[in-house]
């Protein structure tokens, strides 16, 4: 599938920042809750939320519902694998 110049720098610009990097190596190694990250990182809540919300939009990362939580992983897509 080819992906647009575009996209693969909208996808890079929301990779390019500390927290967001650091929060792609937590979750390659496995899936994590905002209170997880917050707790990791020492940041708060409303900023890791922000990071995450970036992180989504750009689809380097997904987000599923198990019970009252949210976790949070890699992606699958082609976003995720440029």
């Amino acid at each position: 599938m080819h992906v647009s110049l575009d996209t693969m720098v909208d996808t890079l610009k929301a990779a390019a920042e500390s927290s967001r990097l650091r929060i792609l190596a937590l979750l390659s190694r496995g899936d994590l809750t905002v209170s997880d990250l917050t707790e990791i990182l020492g940041q708060s809540q409303p900023r890791v939320s922000r990071h995450l919300k970036l992180l989504l939009d750009a689809g380097l990362i997904g987000r599923y519902q198990e019970g009252s939580w949210a976790f949070f992983r890699l992606s699958d897509t082609d976003a995720a694998r440029q």
